[in-house]
C-alpha cells in the first residue's frame, strides 16, 4: 500500500494491516466507486436495518497488542487520533472525526471461532500478539484530535490457536480459535457450497481504516468468472480486510474482502489526501475470496 506508506507517521496503526501483509498493493487497497455507500452502524435504524444490525453483532475488530496503552481488571485502552489528524484527511472528507484503532476485521463462523484475511495474522506467533473486540461501532467516548478509546474486557477476546492460514495469490485467509466462547450473539452463516449469484446485492461490514464499525451497501458483483474469488464495486479501505460479504438474499457470507484498488488520492494544492474515487465498473474493482474454499471441517454447520 504505497500510497499510505507516505502519510505523515502520525498514526502507525493503520500500518499494521501493512505490515501483516507481504507489502503487496494487491493485498489491501480497497477505494471509493460511484457514491460513498458507507454508514456507521451506529446510525442504522433498529427496525429497517434490523437484518444488518444482527449481521454486525458478529463483527470484531483487530487490535495489535503493542496499541493497547492502558490496561486495568476491567478495560483496556488504545490512545488514538481521529481520521484527520492521524491520515492527514482534507476538510470536506466524510469520517474525520472519528478514531483509528483497529487493523483488520474478523467474524465469527461459531462461537469460538474467527475468521478473518490471511495477511491480518502473520503466523501462529503473530496470533498470540493480537486482541479481537467486539461492538466497537461508535466513538467510544472519544474526543477528536486525540483521545483514549476503551473496551471492556468482557468483550476483548485473544487467541488460543491458529487453526488454519493461508496467504497467497489464491486463498488469503486465518481460522482463528478465540481462548473463550462468545455467548450473547449468534455466528454467521456461511455459503458452503455453490456459487454466489451475480445477480446477488451484498453488503459489507467492517472498520475501514480502523475506524468504528460501518456497514457498506449498494454493492453489485462487477466478476463472477473467477475461481477463488469475485469482484465487486465495495467502497472499502484498508482495515476492511478479513470483513465479511454478506447477500442480502442469501442471508450468508459470500466470501472475504481481501484487496483491491489505492485507498488514497493527493490532493497536492492543498497538501492533504482524499478518499480515490472510481465508476461503479472502472478501476480494479475489490476481490473477495469466496467463502467456499474456507476450510469447512472445521467450520460447524449453522
Amino acid at each position: 500500500m504505497n500510497l499510505l506508506l507516505s502519510l505523515p507517521l502520525l498514526l502507525v496503526l493503520v500500518q499494521a494491516d501493512i505490515t501483516h501483509a507481504n507489502t503487496t498493493d494487491a493485498f489491501n487497497d480497497k477505494v471509493i466507486y460511484g457514491e460513498d455507500n458507507r454508514t456507521l452502524v451506529s446510525d442504522l435504524d433498529a427496525v429497517y436495518d434490523a437484518e444488518a444490525l444482527t449481521f454486525s453483532r458478529a463483527i470484531l475488530a483487530q487490535i495489535p497488542n503493542w496499541r493497547i496503552t492502558s490496561n486495568d481488571k476491567t478495560t483496556i485502552g488504545i490512545e488514538t487520533r481521529d481520521l484527520k489528524t492521524g491520515l492527514n484527511f482534507c476538510d470536506g472528507e466524510r469520517f474525520l472525526d472519528q478514531p483509528l484503532v483497529s487493523a483488520c476485521t474478523a467474524f465469527m463462523v461459531a462461537p469460538d471461532l474467527i475468521v478473518t484475511a490471511g495477511h491480518c495474522v502473520k503466523d501462529k506467533y503473530d496470533c498470540k500478539k493480537q486482541t479481537w473486540v467486539l461492538d466497537y461501532d461508535d466513538r467510544m467516548d472519544f474526543l477528536p484530535p486525540k483521545s483514549t478509546v476503551s473496551f471492556s474486557k468482557e468483550k476483548a477476546y485473544a487467541c488460543k490457536e491458529l487453526v488454519s492460514w493461508s496467504q497467497n495469490a489464491k486463498l488469503d485467509y486465518a481460522l482463528i480459535r478465540l481462548e473463550r466462547p462468545i455467548t450473547d450473539r449468534a455466528p454467521l452463516k456461511i455459503r458452503r457450497e455453490g456459487k454466489t449469484a451475480t445477480n446477488e446485492s451484498l453488503m459489507v461490514i467492517g472498520h475501514p481504516l480502523g475506524m468504528p464499525k460501518m456497514l457498506t451497501s449498494n454493492i453489485m458483483i462487477r466478476d463472477n468468472t473467477l475461481d477463488f474469488v469475485f469482484k465487486t464495486n465495495a467502497d472499502t479501505f484498508s482495515g476492511n480486510s478479513g470483513s465479511p460479504v454478506l447477500g442480502i438474499k442469501s442471508k450468508m457470507v459470500e466470501g472475504i474482502l481481501v484487496r483491491g484498488d489505492d485507498d488514497f488520492k493527493t490532493d497536492f494544492q492543498l497538501g492533504c489526501d482524499r478518499p480515490a474515487k472510481c465508476g461503479d465498473k472502472e478501476c480494479r474493482g475489490e476481490s473477495v475470496q469466496r467463502s467456499t474454499y474456507l476450510p469447512l471441517k472445521y467450520i460447524p454447520k449453522l
